[in-house]
């Protein structure tokens, strides 16, 4: 991603939920980039203090080193629901990349109003913040939960789209564009199902999961990271990006292939029924949505002028085709990102 990579050179960059496991492994991949200041937002403070300690480990790229890492990450403790302290951390600001929220399904369902002052209210004070100062790039992560929603999550979320997409549309003469990046589950981030398996399996427990029939989409830290670079340097605002590299596989599946991995003949897979606001299938583009996507080389890209219907037709074959991953894929994946 070299030509990526130099975009990024000299710029000023905002990362929301900047202690999560994606907010993380992003501001790792821009301490490689020569931009001139990370701004790390989290209201996560050992979150935070985390993250500073996994930097201080990492080896950076000689021309920059132990001076770089001290003076271009800037750790800030805040909450997005408080305008005042997004309007203030993005002061000067060139990027913002909005990752910060409520990301877990049962949590939104038990705690629907926090989930939209992070999901909802968080996301418009950051988009206000953003014009604002004038902030040349907003990207929104989010989630294929959105589509057709079942659950507080995925509403709030898709709310959080339609709010930072329609931005484009009330900005006035503010130079900031805005779009977002769609993804499935991106496995092996916290409190996602691969290290609660892992968990399950260190405690020497049978393996829980909701349906048997279920199935996800998923990517890897590595493929989210690429993914909104990727985004971030093709947008002219108005686009919702989603990867095509996504994966499909059966929770289930997953399950099995790991208890294969580590060699647990022993537990056993519990069915518990499904939570509230669960869906049995995801998917990655609504039907309202296919009359409007454009597949680039390695993306769906969702935007507001309709397509012809052929286009239409091709990729609702596409999505409607995607293939689920056999036993034997899943744990050739495990075997290779597992240790």
């Amino acid at each position: 991603m070299k030509m990526k990579k130099n975009y990024f050179l000299n710029k000023k960059i905002l990362i929301t939920g900047a202690s999560g496991s994606i907010g993380s492994a992003l501001v790792l991949y821009l301490l490689r980039s020569g931009c001139k200041v990370i701004r790390a937002l989290s209201n996560d403070e050992n979150g935070l203090f985390e993250l500073g300690q996994k930097i201080s480990g990492k080896k950076i790229q000689k021309n920059f080193g132990a001076e770089m890492k001290l003076q271009k990450v800037r750790y800030i403790y805040g909450d997005v629901a408080d305008q005042e302290r997004c309007i203030s951390a993005s002061q000067g600001i060139d990027i913002i990349i909005h990752a910060a929220a409520i990301k877990h399904v049962p949590f939104c369902e038990y705690n629907p109003f926090e989930a939209t002052k992070t999901n909802v209210v968080g996301t418009e004070n950051m988009v206000r913040a953003s014009l604002i100062n004038n902030v040349s790039k907003f990207l929104l992560v989010s989630t294929d939960k959105v589509v057709d929603p079942t659950s507080c999550l995925g509403a709030s979320k898709l709310l959080a789209e339609r709010l930072v997409v329609n931005a484009n549309n009330v900005k006035g003469d503010k130079k900031t564009i805005f779009a977002c990046a769609r993804f499935g589950n991106v496995i092996g981030t916290r409190g996602s199902i691969l290290p609660f398996f892992q968990k399950q399996i260190n405690d020497n427990r049978n393996l829980t999961v909701t349906d048997k029939k279920m199935t996800r989409f998923f990517m890897t830290i590595e493929d989210a990271v690429e993914s909104i670079v990727d985004s971030i340097f093709l947008m002219k605002g108005n686009e919702i990006f989603i990867p095509k590299k996504l994966k499909l596989f059966k929770i289930i599946d997953l399950a099995e292939s790991l208890l294969k991995r580590f060699e647990k003949k022993h537990l056993k897979i519990d069915e518990i029924g499904k939570r509230p606001g669960e869906k049995l299938f995801e998917s990655l583009i609504s039907n309202s949505e296919l009359e409007r996507v454009k597949i680039k080389e390695n993306y769906f890209v969702i935007q507001n002028e309709i397509s012809n219907n052929s286009y239409k037709k091709k990729i609702e074959k596409i999505i409607n085709n995607y293939k689920v991953m056999k036993k034997e894929e899943i744990f050739k994946f495990l075997k290779k990102n597992l240790s």
